[in-house]
């Protein structure tokens, strides 16, 4: 029995490519008995040199042409070497064009014949294996509907279907799997790796670089046609996930030396890349406006930026769920992303004790053992009555007043002094104007009718938002406007209002928050994105475990790692980043006076969080900053 399925020898493909375009057939004829057909020879793959074992999963990695799709082409017997030599021990199902081996005019029924067929199958194995088939690509209600009308997604489950019928030695999967939905690229997963199990050797090539750290025991990385590095999957994955970053920090480097020295005019400067600033570019740029957008922050974003670490979306400024009860804005953020189902539903953990948040019947059932939302309300209404406070004096006596004894000192009390930094006694009251209570058995923390986190992270959506806007990304807004004062007629400012005015009146106050994040080795830590501690001897506010907001893609790409973020809250420094506004009523008067010398910039307009000193959840930024651009626009914005 031969030792490996594969082995490539020294393969050299060459392409010969036309200098000039030719129409039709017959000028091609008369150029080529003519010798005036002249062709530029183009080398796909040099010097290919691969021995694959029986039952090992590979992984090809690379930029678009870079030779993937060739090199598995080759070895397919598609494409036949110029020089070297290419051995196959074994029975091929080649999966590496949508839509190869099926004949669009023909129905799904018929194509799985002739897709069986094509790969040596018999009429008689084909109908044994029939409804195997249609079961596992879910197409029983298309099956004698024309394949030209399916997406591209049910072609590719009809061709997995029919090439995984039955175990081949060798698997060759191209790119195809892309096209299809969360479900089926979890089924596609799992029957890879039965295959595998049984002996079937896999070669795979995929844009999605964790899909491949996933499935492969080894991987190529194929560069302009020649290996650049060959090993253990996770040391290529890294190598070039690695160069495709520093590749990337290049080209925004060079774009930003590029749009200065073009001395390019702008409508507008968008200082801050966030979602204020990213949704005010887009609704302007989409009417003709040139806008500029500019970030001291090495990514845009802003604070909902996330970033994939070892294939899971952190969320590297805390934990951010898009909620919202307006319909419009809801369709508006489904143009830019694809949303989950995530329902925010948070923990508490008080000492050695478990709570539901929101306040809710399961939090006063383990609080109480009380089960009637009656005896609950009767509790909480003894409790206040006992306490006797008519005028809260301070924060801790709102809450009291508003929750009773027990729920604040295990809920609330230990998390808002570690929030604040301070005793509850020594704050206003005005920061607790409610504390919400439910007396129903439901978790979820928000009561918007929409809710969800975009698949595959934020980031992914502001990319979308910004899609053919001009960004410049670690630039300093007051250098950039010393510097180039005449390159733009207006300016949208998402910063600190403060610092705009050269903090002329002082420091507006801040809450910060500082994060520490580590890769655990435990497939799940806490079993919830996020548990609150509401002990104040417990010195983070609260953990957040990453992969639990995109529950989809752990059920597709299980990992026995995860990612936690512990939250500390800080007292807010200048040259730190700033988070939450104290809107006490010493900040509230120092900001109206900030607020006065912003209304007489007559080219500026302040927006966002931090340029309006207040609070903002996400789709209440968006509002703003259609309904800003609106104005400035002199339009109404659907």
């Amino acid at each position: 029995m031969a030792k490996y399925a594969i082995e490539v020898e020294n393969v050299k493909i060459r392409f010969n490519l036309a200098n000039e375009k030719v129409d039709n057939l017959k000028e091609y004829a008369i150029k080529l008995i003519k010798h005036e057909l002249m062709f530029q020879e183009f080398i796909a793959l040099q010097d290919i040199n691969l021995k694959i074992k029986k039952g090992e999963s590979w992984g090809f990695v690379g930029v678009n042409g870079s030779g993937k799709s060739t090199l598995l082409k080759t070895i397919s017997g598609i494409l036949q070497p110029y020089e070297g030599t290419v051995k196959v021990n074994g029975h091929i199902a080649p999966l590496i064009e949508l839509g190869a081996g099926i004949d669009p005019e023909l129905t799904a029924r018929e194509n799985i014949y002739l897709n069986g067929m094509v790969l040596g199958h018999s009429r008689e194995f084909m109908e044994k294996h029939f409804d195997e088939i249609v079961e596992f690509s879910n197409l029983e209600q298309f099956l004698d509907s024309p394949v030209k009308n399916f997406s591209s997604g049910m072609k590719a489950r009809l061709g997995f279907a029919v090439a995984t019928v039955v175990n081949p030695d060798i698997l060759v999967v191209d790119e195809v799997l892309e096209v299809g939905d969360m479900r089926f690229r979890r089924r596609c997963n799992e029957r890879m790796q039965r295959m595998l199990s049984g002996g079937t050797t896999l070669l795979y090539v995929s844009h999605n670089i964790e899909s491949v750290r996933n499935l492969c025991q080894y991987a190529v990385w194929l560069d302009e046609g020649k290996i650049r590095m060959v090993g253990p999957a996770s040391d290529v994955c890294d190598a070039y996930a690695e160069e495709q970053e520093e590749q990337l920090r290049k080209r925004q480097a060079e774009k930003r030396e590029l749009l200065r020295k073009q001395g390019k005019k702008y409508d507008y400067l968008i200082v801050g890349a966030g979602l204020y600033g990213a949704v005010f570019a887009r609704e302007l740029t989409r009417r003709g406006k040139r806008c500029l957008v500019i970030d001291k922050r090495s990514h845009i974003g802003g604070n909902i930026y996330t970033e994939d670490v070892d294939g899971i979306q952190v969320h590297k400024y805390g934990a951010h769920i898009f909620h919202t009860s307006n319909k419009k804005i809801w369709k508006y953020v489904n143009r830019f992303a694809e949303f989950n189902n995530y329902i925010n539903s948070p923990m508490a953990v008080y000492k050695d004790e478990l709570y539901n948040l929101p306040f809710n019947m399961n939090t006063f059932s383990k609080l109480w053992g009380l089960k009637k939302p009656q005896e609950v309300q009767a509790r909480i209404a003894e409790q206040i009555a006992d306490l006797h406070i008519e005028e809260p004096k301070n924060l801790e006596e709102q809450a009291l007043s508003l929750v009773g004894r027990d729920v604040y000192e295990k809920l609330v009390k230990g998390y808002t002094e570690k929030q604040w930094g301070r005793d509850c006694k020594d704050l206003p009251a005005f920061i607790i104007r409610r504390l919400p209570l439910r007396f129903t058995y439901n978790n979820n923390y928000f009561n918007d009718l929409y809710q969800g986190i975009p698949r595959g992270g934020y980031t992914k959506m502001m990319e979308k938002l910004l899609n053919n806007i001009d960004v410049m990304l670690e630039t300093d807004f007051f250098e950039y406007r010393k510097e180039h004062p005449d390159m733009f007629k207006k300016v949208v400012y998402t910063g600190m209002i403060d610092e705009y005015f050269d903090f002329c009146y002082g420091h507006l106050e801040y809450r910060t928050v500082r994060f520490e994040t580590e890769r655990v080795e435990e497939a799940n830590y806490q079993g919830n994105a996020v548990i609150n501690y509401t002990d104040r001897e417990v010195p983070y506010t609260r953990v957040i475990e990453h992969k639990h907001f995109e529950p989809e893609e752990e059920q597709e790409n299980p990992k026995d790692f995860s990612i936690i973020s512990r939250e500390y809250s800080m007292e807010w420094k200048p040259g730190i980043d700033p988070y939450y506004p104290v809107n006490d009523e010493k900040n509230n008067a120092l900001y109206e006076k900030y607020r006065a010398l912003a209304e007489q910039e007559k080219k500026v307009i302040f927006g966002g969080r931090l340029a309006s000193y207040r609070y903002y959840d996400m789709d209440k930024v968006i509002e703003a900053a259609i309904a800003d651009a609106a104005k400035e626009l002199h339009i109404w914005i659907q």
